[in-house]
Protein backbone atom coordinates (compact mmCIF):
# COMPACT_ATOMS: atom_id res chain seq x y z
CA UNK A 1 0.00 0.00 0.00
CA UNK A 2 1.56 3.52 -0.47
CA UNK A 3 1.75 6.09 1.48
CA UNK A 4 -1.05 7.82 0.31
CA UNK A 5 -3.28 5.41 1.01
CA UNK A 6 -2.22 5.07 4.17
CA UNK A 7 -2.80 8.50 5.01
CA UNK A 8 -6.41 8.23 2.86
CA UNK A 9 -6.90 5.00 5.31
CA UNK A 10 -6.17 6.44 7.99
CA UNK A 11 -6.51 10.26 7.94
CA UNK A 12 -3.33 11.25 8.95
CA UNK A 13 -1.20 13.33 6.74
CA UNK A 14 1.54 12.39 4.52
CA UNK A 15 4.08 14.32 6.06
CA UNK A 16 3.35 12.94 9.69
CA UNK A 17 3.44 9.74 8.22
CA UNK A 18 7.12 10.73 7.24
CA UNK A 19 7.65 11.79 10.42
CA UNK A 20 6.89 9.07 12.44
CA UNK A 21 9.03 6.96 10.01
CA UNK A 22 12.05 9.55 10.58
CA UNK A 23 11.58 9.36 13.65
CA UNK A 24 11.69 5.52 14.48
CA UNK A 25 8.43 5.68 16.29
CA UNK A 26 6.98 3.15 13.54
CA UNK A 27 8.98 0.47 11.48
CA UNK A 28 10.38 1.43 8.26
CA UNK A 29 8.27 0.22 5.22
CA UNK A 30 9.44 -2.22 2.58
CA UNK A 31 10.58 -0.06 -0.07
CA UNK A 32 9.52 -0.81 -3.70
CA UNK A 33 12.27 1.14 -5.85
CA UNK A 34 11.77 4.40 -4.17
CA UNK A 35 8.50 4.12 -3.11
CA UNK A 36 7.24 2.68 0.07
CA UNK A 37 5.23 -0.20 0.75
CA UNK A 38 3.01 -0.16 3.88
CA UNK A 39 1.71 -3.62 5.18
CA UNK A 40 -1.96 -4.08 7.08
CA UNK A 41 0.76 -4.55 10.22
CA UNK A 42 2.14 -0.69 9.33
CA UNK A 43 -1.47 1.27 8.62
CA UNK A 44 -2.48 -0.51 12.74
CA UNK A 45 1.30 0.59 13.91
CA UNK A 46 0.20 4.33 12.37
CA UNK A 47 -3.13 4.11 13.95
CA UNK A 48 -1.94 3.15 17.04
CA UNK A 49 0.55 5.96 16.87
CA UNK A 50 -2.17 8.20 16.56
CA UNK A 51 -4.53 6.78 19.20
CA UNK A 52 -1.70 6.63 22.27
CA UNK A 53 -1.12 9.97 21.43
CA UNK A 54 -4.57 11.41 22.01
CA UNK A 55 -4.33 9.40 25.15
CA UNK A 56 -1.44 11.01 26.74
CA UNK A 57 1.18 8.73 25.40
CA UNK A 58 4.47 10.08 24.35
CA UNK A 59 6.23 9.66 21.21
CA UNK A 60 8.70 8.13 23.70
CA UNK A 61 6.69 5.73 25.45
CA UNK A 62 4.68 4.61 22.00
CA UNK A 63 8.27 4.20 20.17
CA UNK A 64 9.11 1.82 23.06
CA UNK A 65 6.06 -0.25 22.99
CA UNK A 66 5.94 -0.44 19.14
CA UNK A 67 9.58 -0.76 18.82
CA UNK A 68 11.30 -1.79 22.10
CA UNK A 69 12.93 -5.68 22.70
CA UNK A 70 11.09 -7.15 25.46
CA UNK A 71 12.14 -10.05 27.42
CA UNK A 72 9.32 -12.13 28.09
CA UNK A 73 6.35 -10.93 30.21
CA UNK A 74 8.17 -7.25 30.13
CA UNK A 75 5.45 -6.07 27.32
CA UNK A 76 2.88 -7.24 29.25
CA UNK A 77 3.91 -4.68 32.69
CA UNK A 78 4.25 -1.53 30.23
CA UNK A 79 1.07 -2.82 28.43
CA UNK A 80 -1.06 -2.77 31.94
CA UNK A 81 0.32 0.50 33.25
CA UNK A 82 -0.40 2.14 30.71
CA UNK A 83 -3.67 0.40 30.61
CA UNK A 84 -4.18 2.14 34.27
CA UNK A 85 -3.97 5.35 32.97
CA UNK A 86 -6.46 4.65 29.92
CA UNK A 87 -8.90 3.22 32.74
CA UNK A 88 -8.27 6.59 34.57
CA UNK A 89 -8.89 8.78 31.51
CA UNK A 90 -11.82 6.60 30.75
CA UNK A 91 -13.70 7.26 34.24
CA UNK A 92 -13.15 11.07 33.49
CA UNK A 93 -14.53 10.92 30.29
CA UNK A 94 -17.69 9.55 31.78
CA UNK A 95 -17.81 12.24 34.81
CA UNK A 96 -17.27 14.70 31.97
CA UNK A 97 -20.07 13.54 29.90
CA UNK A 98 -22.31 13.22 32.78
CA UNK A 99 -22.07 16.72 33.65
CA UNK A 100 -22.04 17.73 30.01
CA UNK A 101 -25.34 15.93 29.95
CA UNK A 102 -26.76 17.37 33.06
CA UNK A 103 -25.88 21.07 31.44
CA UNK A 104 -27.42 20.51 28.11
CA UNK A 105 -30.80 20.28 30.06
CA UNK A 106 -30.03 23.20 32.59
CA UNK A 107 -31.84 26.43 32.01
CA UNK A 108 -29.59 28.04 34.88
CA UNK A 109 -27.58 31.22 33.88
CA UNK A 110 -24.39 30.16 34.95
CA UNK A 111 -22.58 27.18 36.02
CA UNK A 112 -22.14 28.41 39.89
CA UNK A 113 -25.49 28.49 40.46
CA UNK A 114 -26.42 25.04 38.70
CA UNK A 115 -26.77 21.77 41.36
CA UNK A 116 -26.48 19.69 38.14
CA UNK A 117 -29.78 18.42 38.39
CA UNK A 118 -32.36 19.13 35.56
CA UNK A 119 -35.30 18.95 38.05
CA UNK A 120 -33.75 21.38 40.08
CA UNK A 121 -32.56 23.56 37.75
CA UNK A 122 -34.79 26.80 36.83
CA UNK A 123 -37.10 26.24 33.94
CA UNK A 124 -37.70 28.67 31.18
CA UNK A 125 -40.03 31.31 31.88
Amino acid sequence: MRISDVADQTGIPISTIRYYEKRAIIPKPNRNGRDRSFSQSDVRAIQFVRDAQSLGLTLGEISTLLQGSWSKGEMAIVASAHRETVRKRIAALKRIDKVLSSLEMCHCNNFAECNMNAARCKQVD
